[in-house]
């Protein structure tokens, strides 16, 4: 295996004559002791375990063997495809950018030649190296560490988040990648860190560390429902449908505790979410309207135990008809999924028919509550006029004409008789109602 720090020892590597600044402390290295080098390209490879990576290539774990150019350059090739694909404008601004001025901000990579930050600039190299035939060099920092020291990687993840997480490049972080990357950093039988260390780390709130881990956990038992690798990130990914299982973490984790039948109850609610979720791929509601009719169903159907249990009971037959024949099938992609949807359109159209009813018939109770609550804020408006003597606030009689006061007895006088006639049409709604 090589070592660039043994080649950088030896003269082979030349030194830009950069003197790195380190975003955090790191126990072992220092800025005074790192340089920035020159490095061939044929060194480095990409890192398997970069949140941004690892989603990518988590289908492709047995094939893919992380390896640089000059031992099998298929590895880089995927992934740089990869990279392409995500974000082909950000990767050609890169591109012309490093073409016109070089190289300007330095990268990270660990002894062994894994690439810890700079991605995209090393993608950008490749690219120019490819099409110009030109010699170019990615100008990076060499960490004394690796990946097959447990140690070690606590250290090269923390300078990772603080590379790649900081507020103002978090916007470029997919979330499902983040989700993915929250999950196997903290989860698993040799976590790295906890989630209170990733959200110090990474710049983020505790509780949206574990809602992102949430989220992560009910895609991966949703890749499950439908017989796909469990792995299949990609899936989500592509359907964007992320948001949904964010929500679906945050209402099952509000509605539901640790007793026996509080769980069943949950995994009901669960199988319901993925019918949902399934109806809404198949019908190509996504984005912001997908978020908006999951969080109106967790607000008005899963946050009220009854019409949950209605709608669940209604569903749940169907639902696992609908996993049954997707696990028939052979699902890896996104393709695959929407060709299984279709050849059960029946089942998914009657999950949709009832969804769409119970989320109509919650939405018209929400307007009767909110109608009521107007009436109900009305009410106490005058409650309170009554009890300050038909005076609002620090008024008083006397800064009010006798004009103004024959004008408020009007009003009060049209306001007796439209409740007195609204209270009738109610009591009569309520008569015809019980004669039916």
């Amino acid at each position: 295996m090589i070592s660039l720090i043994k080649l950088a020892n030896e003269g082979k590597l030349e030194k830009t004559g950069a003197k790195p600044k380190l975003p955090i402390k790191v126990n072992g290295v220092s800025s005074e002791t790192l340089d920035v080098y020159k490095i061939p390209l044929e060194y480095l490879y990409y890192n398997d375990k970069n949140g941004r990576i690892a989603t990518g290539i988590s289908q492709y774990q047995d094939e893919l063997n992380p390896a640089n150019d000059q031992d099998a350059p298929q590895y880089n090739n995927f992934v740089a495809n990869l990279i392409k694909k995500d974000n082909l404008a950000a990767l050609k601004r890169t591109e012309k950018s490093i073409a016109a001025s070089g190289q300007q901000v330095y990268g990270y990579v660990l002894d062994d030649g894994r690439i810890v930050d700079g991605n995209r600039r090393f993608t950008a190299l490749r690219d120019i190296k490819q099409s110009t035939g030109k010699t170019v060099y990615f100008e990076a920092v060499v960490l004394p560490f690796s990946y097959n020291k447990k140690a070690e990687r606590v250290k090269i993840k923390k300078l990772e988040l603080a590379l790649q997480m900081g507020v103002e490049e978090r916007k470029d972080y997919d979330p499902v990648d983040l989700a993915v990357d929250i999950y196997q950093t903290t989860s698993g039988n040799y976590p790295i860190m906890t989630q209170a260390d990733y959200a110090a780390d990474s710049h983020m709130r505790l509780n949206e560390v574990k809602k992102y881990y949430d989220g992560a956990v009910y895609m991966r038992k949703f890749l499950q429902f439908i017989g796909a690798p469990e792995n299949a990130y990609n899936i989500v990914k592509e359907s964007k449908v992320w948001s949904l299982f964010y929500e679906m973490g945050k209402s099952l984790s509000k509605n539901f505790g640790n007793s026996p039948d509080s769980q069943v109850h949950k995994n009901e609610t669960m199988n319901s979410y993925f019918g949902v979720i399934l109806y809404q791929i198949h019908v190509g509601v996504i984005g912001n309207t997908a978020r908006t009719h999951i969080r109106q169903y967790g607000r008005n159907v899963v946050n009220n135990s009854d019409n949950n249990r209605k709608f669940n009971n209604s569903i749940t037959n169907m639902v696992d008809d609908l996993s049954d024949a997707l696990q028939n099938n052979d699902i890896n992609t996104t393709s695959d999924l929407m060709q299984s949807l279709t050849d059960e359109d029946k089942t998914v159209e009657s999950i949709g028919d009832t969804f769409e009813a119970y989320k109509q018939n919650a939405l018209n109770s929400e307007s009767v509550d909110k109608f009521i609550r107007n009436i109900k804020q009305n009410v106490k408006y005058y409650h309170d006029l009554n009890e300050n003597n038909g005076l609002f606030g620090n008024l008083r009689y006397s800064e009010v004409s006798e004009g103004q006061l024959k004008t408020l007895q009007k009003y009060m006088r049209d306001l007796n008789q439209l409740s007195k006639e609204l209270f009738n049409k109610y009591g009569n709604e309520i008569k015809q109602s019980n004669n039916h």
